[in-house]
């Protein structure tokens, strides 16, 4: 090593450094991109899908309100509007569910909607029944099917919309506790790097100035010897 030029010393030094801070920059975008992946799918998947649900629970409660509506008028023209506003209603409630289903990603989410569908097409099928009764005036039929099956068959899609929404919040939570992991690990490794990066250069440094001073000052004390005439 006491034979290498100083500029090789120095190359080799430098190059070192630079080795490990492609390291320390290739460890922290690894990181960086776990954290970015867990974030995506916390804002793009979990939250959406729970706020979808939400939507789609406050339609249906929507949509049932205006089925009981429509069983206490008894006025042709009010029933008629009653049954547009079901009608855009049912339209709104699809197109929400279309967007949920975009959303489904994990085996037990996916059953859960399969079963809440099956619920629902259930409540739905009551429901025309209730409104048949309506249309011809027969409240009390409609009122006791409204009360009893379409209200246990609405009772069990929620359920399941409810289900729905802890999976997603337990989702939220797992890609919550992943990016806080990655951030946790991202911050280890730098913080090691970069303390591994100071001791080299520190080592490099001592190294470098002992390999130089040490030659220059037997030089000199050479050069003092043949000032002095010691030849």
């Amino acid at each position: 090593m006491g034979n290498l030029k100083i500029s090789t010393r120095l190359a080799g030094a430098f190059g070192l450094l630079v080795l490990l801070l492609v390291g320390m920059a290739v460890a922290a975008y690894s990181q960086l991109s776990s954290i970015n992946e867990d974030t995506l799918d916390l804002a793009d998947n979990w939250l959406p899908s729970v706020q979808v649900v939400n939507q789609i629970e406050t339609q249906a409660t929507s949509n049932r309100v205006s089925v009981a509506t429509h069983i206490l008028n008894t006025d042709e023209a009010a029933m008629g509007g009653i049954e547009q506003e079901i009608t855009q209603g049912r339209d709104k409630l699809a197109k929400q569910r279309q967007t949920y289903e975009k959303l489904i990603s994990s085996p037990e989410e996916k059953r859960l909607y399969e079963e809440f569908s099956a619920a629902w097409k259930k409540y739905a099928e009551t429901n025309e029944k209730v409104l048949a009764h309506s249309r011809k005036n027969e409240s009390d039929q409609a009122r006791a099917l409204l009360q009893g099956e379409s209200r246990q068959n609405y009772a069990a899609a929620m359920a399941l919309l409810d289900k729905l929404v802890e999976v997603n919040d337990a989702g939220a939570k797992q890609s919550k506790a992943a990016s806080e992991r990655s951030y946790s690990v991202a911050l280890t490794t730098l913080c090691v790097t970069a303390a591994l990066a100071i001791a080299v250069a520190v080592v490099a440094a001592l190294w470098l100035i002992r390999s130089i001073t040490g030659p220059l000052a037997r030089a000199v004390h050479a050069a003092d010897l043949v000032a002095a005439g010691d030849l």
